[in-house]
């Protein structure tokens, strides 16, 4: 069986309007997924917009161009957005095109401060392009709010986009060693796409798995592949090898 890009794993006509749930571990190389998408996606007419809940503005940009993203270029060219709640947050702000800040961060006025900026500034965005939308990462913002009131928020955002946004894309990243086995169930239970990632330690060094859980196809089964980073650009940075069934 011969490689494929990672990209491969999705069908086209699958593709828009899903939620795509990104479940990875620690170790794994998996955390890069979401920001390959998101490359492809806006290289292909889309427009991006990254919820940052995880690090310094800067430091989530180079973790970008690890994956072979400008993202400061994409801003200024005005294909995607940030809306950057750890700035917010720490009071840490770029002085960027396309980057959104909040007065504060806070569970019950969360989504409603998001969605202006949706219905606002990016208005015209998101009615003219398709939309593709990360939570990098669904566990920063259990940091930030705790994992029941993290998963009220996702439910409303879910029923925002439905009635909003029903073509966009939504890409859950989540670290599942930061939160616990109930949330990650939550998580997988509402998404179309389920995809989740394993290291493993041996004595040949780190090996990689990547599990399609779920497809929303009536012929799907899911499948076992390996994984690996190479040192290609674009989409083809990420491939999968099939393993099973």
């Amino acid at each position: 069986m011969s490689e494929m890009t990672v990209l491969e794993l999705f069908r086209e006509e699958h593709f828009q309007g899903s939620t795509i749930s990104i479940i990875y571990d620690a170790y794994s190389s998996a955390w890069q997924i979401p920001l390959v998408i998101l490359k492809y996606a806006i290289d292909n007419g889309y427009f991006g917009v990254i919820s940052n809940y995880n690090m310094p503005l800067r430091a989530f940009m180079r973790k970008g161009r690890a994956t072979g993203i400008d993202m400061e270029e994409a801003l200024k060219e005005g294909r995607m957005a940030i809306i950057d709640l750890f700035g917010t947050r720490y009071h840490s702000r770029e002085e960027l095109p396309n980057v959104f800040y909040l007065d504060k961060v806070e569970p019950e006025t969360l989504n409603p401060k998001i969605e202006r900026i949706y219905q606002g500034p990016l208005k015209e965005k998101i009615s003219s392009m398709p939309t593709l939308r990360v939570v990098y990462t669904l566990d920063g913002v259990s940091m930030f709010l705790g994992e029941e009131s993290t998963l009220k928020l996702l439910n409303q955002t879910l029923a925002y986009r439905g009635s909003q946004l029903p073509n966009s894309t939504l890409i859950l990243a989540l670290n599942s060693d930061v939160v616990s086995k109930r949330f990650v169930a939550w998580v997988a239970g509402i998404s179309d796409y389920v995809i989740k990632a394993n290291s493993r330690f041996g004595r040949d060094g780190l090996r990689e798995y990547l599990y399609l859980i779920f497809a929303p196809y009536e012929e799907f089964e899911p499948t076992a592949y390996s994984f690996k980073v190479t040192g290609e650009k674009g989409i083809e940075k990420l491939k999968v090898k099939k393993i099973s069934p």
